[in-house]
């Protein structure tokens, strides 16, 4: 397959159950009927948007890539940072690939990108930290030029100061299109979060969420745009995708107070934690449980047992629990835990280990829900994938996909080598030149 351009929208949280929505606006009808989509993606567990959006680009899942939560496991942390830079990653992305074979590269707010060698125009997901820094500081660490700053990121300085998506994402989708108009990459990655923060505080299917996914059309629009303006639209394969779906809950649980209350970990009269043998890391519906000493049978055994005991109460917010070697094999999850516990679909998880266990999900307007993810991909609506362009079939439509097989069809599209992944390029949707 010759080479061409490559363009990925990550649209955040957007679901099959949205297309609905865009079918009747001219770029997300015109990528429908003219292109090719995989209706449901199996995504990654768990289904978190850091480990999910490393797979999209390494085409492996999170016990290889090693991103196995949006953050790091801190024991007594409870505002840890986010896995904002690349550092930590262990695989090869489709940047990598792209750069090694030649090719110019660009990323806009895609997880765990601060700093990636391999991209010449970088805006990473990255945020001034604290009242004494700087965004232009921060950009700097995270990997930004200071020639890019002063072009894309000054002009819309307001948006990108917000971590708000429905604010920020006017700001990445213009920085974007610039990159695109004056440096005209082979390959750039966008992510935009817009749907997902609608969804997280409404609910998943309402007005609200609707009004994110509406605003969808117009940043394709605006990439459409942009790549003609560039010259680069004929040569330019498009692909729109997502991460993760969401499902509704309607209770936290500070999950960390069953370890507490069976004195496995313990709190000084502060009730800051002073000491622990198990401590579980939230994945919002799932949860990671680390031993101090995971050597040590005798508590390996009572942690396992103590949840699920848990487990078969069928009233404590939990639906089961995986073993290190179970997480592994059915999911290719591991990275120092020795159990992974899925909530009941109902009961988001927090690390917190302070009164009380339960505690009403609240929203944030009368007649809405609260919804997230990190739950096992089987579960609720289903992300997407969709494709335009000169190496891509026109009607051609898969009902079900794998996350992990994007990273490969990338590679196809570029013309590039990535070949330790655990997915395969999907085939179907490719023309073969």
């Amino acid at each position: 397959m010759k080479s061409n351009r490559l363009v990925i929208l990550s649209l955040d949280a957007m679901v099959y159950e949205d297309l609905e929505t865009l079918q009747k606006y001219p770029c997300f009808g015109k990528l429908m009927q003219q292109g090719s989509r995989v209706n449901r993606i199996r995504t990654i567990y768990p289904s978190l948007t850091y480990p999910a959006h490393v797979s999209i680009l390494t085409g492996v899942r999170p016990g290889r890539h090693g991103i196995v939560n949006n953050e790091p496991s801190i024991p007594g942390n409870l505002k840890c940072d986010w896995y904002w830079f690349h550092e930590p990653v262990r695989s090869r992305d489709i940047h990598d690939a792209a750069k090694e074979a030649g090719l110019t590269t660009a990323s806009v707010f895609w997880p765990a990108s601060g700093s990636h060698p391999s991209v010449d125009y970088l805006l990473a997901e990255y945020w001034a930290q604290g009242k004494e820094d700087t965004l232009k500081a921060a950009y700097s660490r995270a990997g930004t030029s200071e020639e890019l700053f002063d072009s894309v990121v000054l002009p819309y300085i307001d948006g990108f100061s917000s971590w708000e998506s429905p604010v920020s994402d006017e700001a990445k989708i213009r920085g974007a299109c610039d990159i695109i108009k004056k440096y005209k990459p082979h390959v750039l990655t966008l992510h935009l979060g817009q749907i997902d923060y609608y969804r997280h505080r409404y609910g998943i299917f309402n007005d609200m969420v609707t009004k994110g996914v509406e605003q969808s059309e117009r940043y394709l629009q605006m990439l459409f745009d942009a790549c003609l303006e560039a010259g680069t639209y004929d040569t330019t394969n498009f692909v729109v995708l997502s991460d993760h779906g969401q499902i509704t809950y309607t209770r936290h649980m500070n999950i960390n107070l069953l370890l507490k209350n069976e004195g496995l970990l313990r709190v000084g009269a502060d009730e800051k934690l002073s000491s622990w043998d198990a401590w579980i890391k939230t994945a919002n519906f799932s949860g990671q449980v680390y031993l101090r000493e995971p050597g040590d049978k005798q508590l390996r055994d009572r942690v396992y047992d103590m949840l699920y005991r848990y487990c078969e109460e069928g009233n404590m917010g939990l639906s089961r629990v995986y073993s290190a070697e179970e997480a592994r094999e059915e999911e290719g999850l591991y990275g120092g835990f020795s159990f992974v516990v899925e909530s009941d679909d109902t009961t988001l998880f927090s690390s917190d280990w302070r009164e009380p266990l339960f505690s009403p999900a609240l929203p944030k307007s009368p007649g809405y829900a609260r919804a997230s993810h990190g739950h096992h991909p089987s579960k609720g609506p289903q992300p997407v994938f969709l494709a335009i362009g000169p190496d891509i079939k026109t009607g051609m439509v898969l009902e079900k996909g794998q996350l992990i097989d994007e990273a490969p069809t990338f590679a196809r599209l570029l013309g590039v080598d990535l070949p330790d992944t655990e997915g395969k390029a999907i085939e179907e949707i490719l023309l073969r030149n």
